[in-house]
């Protein structure tokens, strides 16, 4: 790791994680995730998650981040493994709380996170659009957009999960320049997070190129990646949708 990966925007110095107890398929998000459809419902995934958010952290913490560890004994939110589809933190000491699709998903929202930010960093603003969940307008997190903090984009893929306007409204508060595109796996189905498709590190990204369909689109997003001085490394759809969340 080199001077500026370490001490890049792309790659934070702490965490929040959450261990799960009762980790299992949710069958609410398996409606439209093509990735989770064919888990077997019948497997025990409890303990191999468990474990492996436990090494996770530890390997975290070997390697100078500081990783705030948040258990949940619960059997309601079988996705809470993943709380970056509920809240951000940006530079500032500002704080950003997501509208989710999944009814069973807002319920991964705890108070004693946010609490921790407090009381533990600069929180100057709480920016709260987990209202707009009435409206039927969604926007879930960093699984729906993927944000490059150094070049302020913020690039997402037209869903269910990620609603233009609710994009548009985030990127106006946070600084980012919003940049939509269609995406589709080799099946052709639909993607429904960005983060599934591509990855902003400090000196390189991971992208399925191939999965974007629009080439001007695919093209811009080459070229404006690379301006940034990143190496840009394309995935095949396969090895894309190996590193997914909910």
């Amino acid at each position: 790791m080199n001077k500026r990966s370490l001490y890049s925007a792309q790659a934070p110095s702490a965490v929040v994680m959450i261990r799960p107890h009762h980790f299992t398929v949710n069958t609410e998000t398996a409606i439209d995730n093509h990735f989770q459809q064919n888990v077997d419902l019948g497997r025990d995934l409890a303990r191999p998650a468990y474990d492996e958010v436990t090494r996770a952290a530890e390997t975290l913490g070997r390697h100078g981040v500081t990783v705030h560890l948040f258990e949940d004994e619960g059997t309601e939110t079988p996705d809470s493994v993943f709380p970056n589809n509920w809240f951000s933190t940006h530079h500032g000491g500002h704080v950003a709380v997501y509208p989710m699709k999944p009814v069973n998903r807002r319920q991964e929202r705890r108070s004693d996170v946010i609490e921790l930010l407090k009381s533990q960093y600069r929180v100057q603003e709480v920016i709260d659009y987990s209202g707009l969940e009435h409206d039927g307008l969604f926007l879930e997190g960093t699984g729906a957009m993927v944000l490059d903090h150094i070049d302020r984009v913020a690039y997402a893929i037209r869903s269910d999960r990620t609603d233009p306007i609710v994009l548009e409204r985030f990127c106006t508060h946070f600084n980012f320049e919003p940049m939509a595109f269609d995406a589709a796996d080799g099946d052709g189905h639909a993607i429904y997070h960005t983060n599934v498709l591509m990855c902003v590190a400090t000196d390189f990204v991971l992208i399925g190129l191939d999965m974007i369909k629009q080439e001007r689109r695919r093209r811009e997003m080459v070229s404006r990646l690379e301006r940034s001085g990143r190496r840009v490394i394309g995935l095949a759809w396969q090895a894309a949708a190996s590193c997914h969340n909910r």
